[in-house]
C-alpha cells in the first residue's frame, strides 16, 4: 500500500466529501479524485457511496479504512520509538483534558515535564471524557485524561489509572439532615440515599461521564430521581445546592476545592456502597507509549496523590 495514498483516502473519509479533503489536502480535486479511482480500481470495488454533498464508506470500505488507521498507526509508532531511541528529536503530541480540574494540574506538570524534555511539545484540547475516548480510538488525540466509570470504558483503548474517587451527597442549608460534621471527623458520615428519595436534585446532563456514576447510584436504590435541573458546569451545580434549592451528588475533588466558607455552608454524607469513578489516562491500543509520555503520566499521578493527601474533610 501507498501511504500517501492512504493518508488521501483516510481524509476522504474523515471529511465525508472529496472537495473538503482536497482542500485540506492542498491537492487540486481532480488529482484526489485520480487516486481515489486508481485505488477502487485496483481492488475491484468502490470505497464510497457518492452523493453530491456527501460521501459514506461502501461495507469494503470500512474495511479498508479500519486497516489503514492500523497502518498509518504502525508508521507513527515507528517514527516514535526511533525518537525514544536517539533521545534528542523534537516530538508533539495531543492531549485531550477534560474541561475544569485538569487546566491546574497541567499548567503545574508540563512546567516541570519540559526542564526534563524541552524537545517535546505537548498540545491540548479540553473536552469531556466520552467525546475523548472517541477521538483516541480514531487517532485524532495522542492520549486523554478522563474521568469515568469501569462501564463507559472503551475495549479499543489503553487505560492508565491516577486515581478513585468517591462520590458524595451535598445537601443544602435548610435542608432537615444539613447539619455540620462532628468535629474529629475526617470524612462525611454515611447516609441512605433513600432518605433523600422525595427531594430535587440538580444533576450533571445525560451526556456526561459523571451522569453515569449517578444514575447508576439511583438505579441500584430503586429510586426515581426528581431532577430540577440538568447542567453542564459543576459550578452551577453548587450554586443550585448553595441557594438551597436542590441536593447533588458530587465527585470529591469539587468539595476539596470550596473555600472553608463555602464548605461550612454545605452538608455532605458519604453513601454506604462508596461509588467511585476512575481519574485515568488513555491511549489508543495502537498507540506506542514514548518514555517521555510515560513520565508525564507518572508526574500527573504524583501531582493527584499530592492533591488528595494534602487536601482532606
Amino acid at each position: 500500500m501507498d501511504l500517501k495514498q492512504i493518508e488521501y483516502i483516510l481524509k476522504i473519509a474523515e471529511e465525508n466529501n472529496v472537495t473538503k479533503a482536497a482542500e485540506k489536502l492542498f491537492i487540486s480535486q481532480s488529482a484526489l479524485n485520480q487516486q481515489l479511482l486508481k485505488l477502487e480500481k485496483e481492488l475491484g470495488a468502490p470505497l464510497f457511496f457518492r452523493t453530491r454533498n456527501n460521501w459514506t464508506l461502501t461495507e469494503i470500505g470500512e474495511l479498508y479504512v479500519q486497516n489503514a488507521k492500523e497502518i498509518m498507526a504502525i508508521k507513527k509508532n515507528t517514527y516514535n520509538q526511533i525518537a525514544d531511541m536517539l533521545d534528542n528529536k523534537k516530538r508533539q503530541f495531543t492531549l485531550g483534558l477534560i474541561p475544569g480540574r485538569t487546566v491546574e494540574m497541567f499548567a503545574t506538570v508540563y512546567s516541570r515535564f519540559l526542564k526534563r524534555y524541552p524537545n517535546i511539545s505537548i498540545s491540548t484540547v479540553e473536552i469531556g471524557s466520552l467525546r475523548q475516548q472517541a477521538m483516541i480510538a480514531d487517532g485524532k488525540l495522542s492520549m486523554g485524561f478522563l474521568t469515568l466509570c469501569a462501564s463507559q470504558r472503551n475495549s479499543r483503548l489503553h487505560y492508565y489509572p491516577i486515581y478513585s474517587e468517591e462520590f458524595f451527597i451535598a445537601v443544602p442549608p435548610g435542608h432537615p439532615l444539613s447539619r455540620e460534621l462532628p468535629c474529629g471527623m475526617n470524612t462525611p458520615p454515611e447516609i441512605d440515599i433513600q432518605r433523600f428519595k422525595d427531594d430535587p436534585f440538580v444533576m450533571m446532563h445525560r451526556e456526561s461521564s459523571s451522569r453515569a456514576v449517578s444514575d447508576q447510584i439511583f438505579q441500584e436504590a430503586g429510586i426515581e430521581p426528581k431532577i430540577l435541573f440538568e447542567t453542564s458546569s459543576t459550578g452551577s451545580i453548587l450554586k443550585f445546592v448553595s441557594s438551597g434549592l436542590a441536593c447533588s451528588l458530587l465527585p470529591k475533588y469539587y468539595i476539596l476545592k470550596l473555600t472553608p466558607a463555602e464548605r461550612r455552608n454545605l452538608t455532605f454524607y458519604s453513601l454506604p456502597s462508596h461509588p467511585t469513578w476512575d481519574m485515568l489516562f488513555a491511549s489508543n491500543e495502537l498507540f506506542y507509549l514514548s518514555r517521555p509520555l510515560k513520565e508525564f503520566i507518572r508526574m500527573s499521578k504524583e501531582y493527584w496523590d499530592d492533591f488528595y493527601a494534602s487536601n482532606g474533610f
